[in-house]
């Protein structure tokens, strides 16, 4: 496995477990009523998007690159 493609992996897993650890915190029985788990959700959703946009200017950079 290259290291382009390991880095793609790594992020997209990144991703994903951003997004499940926000719907987490945002749906969880016990965190009704708790701000912090709110709070939580929404800073995971929000690092989940910066990630997504990361992993777009990555790729761009890294097909920049393979022109060269």
């Amino acid at each position: 496995m290259s290291l382009k493609a390991f880095h793609i992996f790594f992020i997209t897993i990144s991703v994903l477990l951003c997004l499940g650890f926000g719907a987490w915190c945002l749906n969880s029985n016990y965190a009704q009523g708790r701000t912090a788990y709110a709070v939580a959700g929404y800073i995971s959703f929000g690092l989940g998007v910066l990630l997504v946009l990361y992993e777009i200017v990555f790729l761009k950079k890294f097909r920049e690159l393979d022109k060269e």
